[in-house]
């Protein structure tokens, strides 16, 4: 199997890219604030036969910090070495090249193979539901 990975504007298709969260994650997604949220970030596909299979994006001041919004590879695709591919490329791409990664609990070994060592502990702020 054959994957091309491509960056910038044309690495990550709303279309696509929503084909692809919806595998991961079962919701519905509003195409023009999908297409906002990828304005936003600098962002890196993994395609093959012409379909995305794998994508990372990374959030970025530009000078200061760097983060990964999120990294996902369709679940028929893992364990092949995409989800490294594409954390090594968003590491090169990365402004000052220092990345940031918040860590989903049971994936820490997922970026220690990719080359990311364990940092600080973070923590999840959520603001209080408002009552309709």
């Amino acid at each position: 199997m054959a994957v091309e990975y491509r960056s910038g504007e044309a690495a990550l298709p709303v279309e696509a890219f929503v084909g692809l969260a919806r595998l991961i994650w079962a919701r519905e997604y509003d195409a023009s604030r999908t297409a906002a949220a990828l304005r936003s970030t600098i962002n890196i596909g993994a395609w093959s036969d012409g379909r995305l299979i794998g994508s990372v994006r990374v959030l970025s001041d530009g000078y200061f910090f760097s983060t990964v919004a999120e990294v996902m590879v369709d679940p028929s695709f893992r364990r092949q070495g995409i989800g490294l591919e594409l954390m090594r490329r968003a590491l090169d791409e990365t402004p000052g090249g220092l990345l940031f990664v918040a860590a989903q609990p049971g994936q820490e070994r997922f970026f220690e193979q990719a080359g990311f060592r364990r940092g600080p502990t973070g923590y999840v702020g959520r603001r209080p539901a408002r009552a309709s």
